[in-house]
């Protein structure tokens, strides 16, 4: 039987069930497999697949009854007479289990009635009977061969075998015309490629020369992900045949039209070397055997070793630590030799030379060679020939150099030799960089933009690696030539390559800061940073044939980041003098335009807010000069005017970011204000383009952030300006409201900084009293109401007073008369509009915490409007207020009372809320954040009113549910809730000692049974949640979660552990694995923790993603 069903199941004879049990398939699984049954598990005795039909549901072509065709029943007489024969009962017994399993299957084969019952009488006509003459032995493996010649018939004539079925879906992926056939299609190949019957069919279509070139990159896909991902699937029996047909397969696709299948096999290779450990050990010298004697197949080889190390380090190999681990000892040891391999080897093209580079820096990572060695290397200085003159080989040269680099940079006297020999061989690169350059920046851009990227990448890498060496011989030639060059980079006019070195210049400045001490290094950069900070401004510079008030976002990125370059000059020119420099830099560019003003403007934003005032700087004339700036008049229709309106726009910015200076000279902070003022009153020509608007809109928008800035500033030396400014105030109420709380920010600033208290009384009843008094004429108008609240809780917010003052009374009463009131009335008119009630609740906040003791005798009116609200229309906001008077009142014994019966009612209408939407905790994430941070507010402040609630169990039990709700807010609240219990009940559980907390010991006794009951269930929803690919924020703070409640059960948590990796999928970790990740989050530290479930967490989500791909790639390999 194996030598007759060999054909088909080369290169596997073996294959896992789904109880994990690696089993060798049965003479009769084998043919009922053939037959395409080969899910079905009836027969216990005859280990099978079981469980795969579940995972592979679907069929292709797409379910439509078939009926049992007539030829069938000739082959089940054919069948019961050969049972009939059976020698023996264990004989019988199989053949009845076949007969069962074909019969059963038979009407979910596609397309069977093609084969004939002529056909099916021939297969089976040969079988000896018993009386013939013939043994038992021969009768049973005679059977065997007929059947399976047969179901390969069926197979190919009808589809109905998982390999023919595989190639209808290909089929009709590359080649229907329908969209909805080829989704299905693919979606079908995506489930299909995660069954074990995909590796028989990706070995099946490998070897057929006939298919198309997509097919077969299918099957090398599908041969890579198996062992990427399903390798546990194997039996360790089957591991060396499916090396033999890997590298049986591979030799055959090397040329260059199958390339991306050449690489895929290869990568299956290098995967596979990894995954069976010590079961191929010398998997370097086999591949140097089977492909380094025939130059034909030094492009296998190549492939294979250039693949052996970027597999180790390829995580999304779903492999054991030690098995990576010993590849990586393994590979060390043989890289001299594979190095000495690419030395040697003659490349007849350049497409062989670029295959040995590439393979060359996979290996580099790999090298224990001796700097010496490296130095000597041949290679190297061919690849600095490469860049110098350019071509396709430019680029992996270019990788090499780099690389070469980053490992001297471990280890700068190891590595000297290494050093000495880079350096020698920049000149040629220097050269032709000026070569190219000399004949203009546009036109070498045009020309070689490459080549000029390659050399940056160089010098800048050797600036990083150097940056020691930089710190000690600044004065040195050599040194300053390669700043120079990495400089002159930076001014290039391509923010590509302008924005490579950033992250050099960045660390330099930071080490030569680093040590204040050597004052004289500082003076010794000050050079290179001046000249640094040009280049920044320059850089800066916006395009003046276009819009620049429609910057794109990678351009306004670039911008942002020349800000932060022009800071790190800062800290080695000091903001004084990167100040003058700035300042004489715009003077000397006067005669160039608005354009360059502009950049300038731009950039003293950032320099100037640093620096320390002074009378006598020159940044004064230019701020006197900004106010005719910004009145002048443009004509936006020239595209002159269009940069003059931008550099209005970037001049008033700086007026903001000056206000330091500004207040220091209060005659020029007031004319300031009354420039800033009449913009923000202006409003454009009715009729006016949709691109005029939108200017005026982003103009008015600095102005009302300006406004903002000098009020907050100079707001001590604006006090008798109160009245104008509040008449600004009314006047600009039809600006969005974006820009009007800004103004409303600023002059609230203003206020609440007076002195007198009348005057004081006075403005606060100037900026509120006509919101208050408008609202009724608003009512029916939500979205002015909240614009309203937001209005008002801007000043509120402003208000500073001492309790008791005067002023404070004045406050309180304002609260108590006019923000109560009109916060109780919205709710009261608009109790379904989230946004409503949601302001409405935080002006109340503010208003709390501003005057808490006058806010006092208001907490049983409001604790009365908040729960019937609550009851009737569920927002969050309602549960947050609660939440602020807990932290406000919680020592109050006067107020406990009413914050108890407020808990108690929230919590228990709240939780059924919850309860009712498990299954949809997602859309009501608010709610889910405010419960539990509700929970957790009054567990800190008042927790014997969480202790005695009996919505606390419920609260707990519904941890396994909310854990999985990934909105960041929320799951923040929850996981904050359950640190705060799981922190009370380890702190309850430690042995007594004189400095615990008494109170804090109590309370987590006192939690103990509740969580005891939740815990073993908590755990297995963290690992269910692992599963499932939490988002990047959940990963990170999953391991506090962890090492809390190992904390507050150590003894427990072991046996809880061990059933929750048992909810991960097998794919994710091995058993082996599993105990190693066990230990660590038992055992191991808050890093070894956070290292385990970060793995568990990566693991995962490339399980997930495997499972979401899609099949339908270019055969370029792009899948990969």
């Amino acid at each position: 039987v194996d030598r007759a069903t060999s054909r088909l199941y080369q290169p596997l004879t073996m294959v896992r069930s789904k109880a994990g049990k690696h089993a060798p398939l049965s003479p009769t699984s084998r043919i009922a497999d053939a037959l395409g049954a080969w899910h079905v598990a009836d027969d216990a005795s005859s280990p099978s697949m079981a469980g795969a039909e579940e995972e592979e549901a679907d069929v292709w072509p797409p379910p439509g009854h078939v009926p049992w065709p007539p030829w069938a029943e000739v082959v089940v007489a054919r069948l019961r007479a050969y049972l009939a024969d059976a020698p023996e009962p264990a004989a019988r017994a199989r053949r009845s289990a076949l007969l069962r399993k074909f019969a059963a299957k038979g009407e979910a084969i596609p397309g069977f009635g093609a084969v004939s019952a002529q056909q099916v009488e021939d297969a089976l006509g040969s079988v000896p009977l018993q009386g013939s003459g013939a043994t038992a032995g021969e009768v049973d493996t005679t059977a065997a061969q007929q059947l399976v010649a047969l179901a390969a018939r069926l197979a190919e004539a009808a589809g109905g075998a998982p390999d023919g079925r595989a190639l209808q879906a290909l089929q009709a992926l590359y080649n229907a015309s329908d969209p909805a056939t080829k989704k299905q299609a693919d979606d079908w190949l995506t489930k299909f490629q995660q069954t074990p019957a995909a590796w028989q069919v990706a070995d099946s279509i490998l070897s057929r020369t006939d298919l198309p070139i997509q097919f077969r990159f299918f099957a090398a896909q599908t041969m890579r992900t198996k062992v990427q991902f399903d390798f546990y699937e194997l039996p360790a029996d089957s591991y060396g045949s499916l090396r033999d047909s890997l590298l049986n397969h591979i030799d055959r696709f090397r040329s260059p039209e199958l390339q991306p299948i050449h690489t895929m096999l290869a990568i299956a290779v290098a995967d596979l070397a990894i995954q069976m450990d010590a079961a191929w050990p010398n998997a370097v010298q086999q591949v140097f055997e089977r492909f380094g004697q025939n130059p034909d197949s030094y492009a296998t080889l190549l492939e294979i070793l250039r693949m052996l190390p970027e597999e180790n380090m390829n995580y999304k190999l779903m492999t054991d630590s030690h098995k990576r681990s010993s590849s990586r000892e393994r590979l060390q040891q043989a890289a001299a030799q594979v190095v000495q391999f690419l030395l040697t080897l003659q490349c007849p093209s350049m497409h062989a030379k670029k295959k040995v580079m590439e393979c060359f820096l996979s290996w580099l990572k790999f090298t224990n060679l001796q700097a010496g060695d490296i130095a000597q290397n041949p290679l190297l200085p061919e690849c600095f020939k490469n860049v110098t003159e350019g071509g396709e080989l430019s680029e992996i040269g270019t990788d090499i150099i780099i690389e070469v680099l980053r490992m001297s940079s471990l280890d700068l006297k190891f590595f000297q030799p290494v050093i000495q020999v880079i350096l020698s061989m920049l000149p040629p690169l220097r050269a032709k960089l000026e070569r190219l350059l000399s004949q203009g920046v546009e036109l070498a851009l045009d020309s070689d933009q490459d080549g000029i990227l390659q050399i940056c990448r160089i010098y800048v890498e050797v600036g990083e690696c150097l940056i020691p060496l930089v710190m000690e011989q600044i004065r040195n030639e050599e040194v300053l030539m390669i700043l120079r060059v990495i400089l002159q980079c930076t001014d290039l006019p391509s923010q590509e390559i302008s924005s490579i070195p950033f992250e050099f210049w960045h660390r330099l400045g930071n080490e030569v800061c680093r040590h204040p001490e050597t004052d004289s290094k500082i003076d010794q950069f000050q050079g290179i940073y001046m000249e640094l900070l040009s280049v920044a401004i320059r850089r800066c510079t916006v395009n003046p044939a276009e819009d620049p008030f429609q910057m794109d976002d990678d351009l306004a990125s670039y911008r942002q980041r020349l800000l932060n370059l022009a800071e790190d000059c800062l800290g080695i020119l000091t903001p004084n003098s990167a100040l003058e420099h700035v300042l004489k830099s715009l003077q000397d560019g006067q005669r160039q335009g608005v354009v360059v003003q502009e950049a300038h403007f731009f950039c003293l934003a950032t320099v100037g807010a640093k620096a320390e005032v002074r009378a006598e700087s020159v940044l004064w004339q230019l701020i006197q000069s900004l106010p005719p700036l910004i009145n002048e008049a443009v004509d936006d229709a020239k595209p002159e005017g269009v940069m003059l309106h931008f550099t209005k726009k970037t001049a008033i910015e700086l007026l903001g970011q000056l206000s330091k200076w500004i207040k220091t000279r209060p005659e020029f902070l007031r004319s300031a204000l009354e420039m800033i003022s009449s913009l923000l009153m202006h409003q454009a020509a009715t009729g006016s383009p949709n691109q005029i608007l939108e200017r005026v809109k982003q103009v008015q928008q600095s102005a009302s952030m300006a406004f903002r800035e000098i009020c907050a500033s100079g707001k001590q030396q604006l006090g008798d300006l109160v009245p104008h400014l509040i008449q600004l105030y009314v006047q600009t109420m039809a600006l969005p409201i974006r820009m009007h709380l800004f103004i409303v920010d600023g002059i609230g600033s203003v206020a609440a900084q007076l002195k007198q208290d009348d005057a004081f009384r006075s403005a606060l009843e100037q900026l509120v009293m006509p919101l208050v008094n408008g609202i009724q004429s608003e009512r029916d108008k939500p979205q002015v109401l909240s614009e309203i609240l937001d209005r008002l809780t801007t000043i509120i917010r402003q208000i500073q007073v001492q309790a008791g003052s005067v002023k404070a009374i004045n406050v309180g009463t304002l609260i108590s008369n006019g923000f109560w009131p009109v916060a109780r009335q919205c709710l009261e008119w608009h109790p379904s509009d989230s946004k409503v009630v949601e302001k409405s609740c935080r002006l109340l906040k503010h208003s709390m915490r501003c005057v808490p003791d006058l806010f006092k005798p208001l907490v049983p009116a409001v604790a009365q409007t908040l729960v019937p609200a609550f009851q009737t229309h569920q927002h969050s906001s309602y549960l947050y207020s609660a939440e602020i008077l807990a932290n406000t009142y919680a020592g109050d014994p006067e107020i406990v009372p009413v914050l108890t019966s407020l808990f108690h009612q929230l919590s228990t209408h709240a939780l059924q809320c919850l309860v009712n939407k498990r299954d949809h905790l997602e859309t009501i994430s608010e709610l889910v954040e405010d419960f539990y941070g509700m929970f957790d507010r009054y567990l800190r402040y008042t927790p014997m009113i969480v202790l005695e609630a009996p919505t606390l169990q419920p609260t707990l039990q519904l941890w396994l549910e909310v854990i999985f709700v990934q909105q960041k807010d929320a799951i923040e609240a929850v996981i904050a809730f359950m640190e705060a219990v799981l922190a009370l009940v380890a702190e309850g559980s430690k042995p007594a000692r004189g400095f615990s907390d008494e109170k804090r010991v109590r309370y987590g006794q006192l939690l103990r049974p509740h969580c005891l009951q939740v815990g073993p269930g908590l755990v297995l929803a963290i690992f269910k949640l692992m599963a499932g690919v939490p988002t990047r924020y959940v990963q990170d703070i999953l391991p506090s979660v962890i090492e809390v409640i190992r904390a507050a059960f150590p003894q427990e948590f072991p046996l809880w552990l061990e059933a929750g990796l048992r909810q991960l999928p097998p794919q994710v970790a091995s058993p082996a694995e599993q105990q190693k990740l066990g230990e660590q989050l038992i055992r191991g530290d808050d890093g070894l923790v956070y290292e385990a479930v970060q793995d568990l967490c990566y693991r995962c989500e490339q399980v997930t993603l495997r499972s979401r791909g899609s099949t339908e790639t270019t055969t370029d390999g792009g899948r990969r």
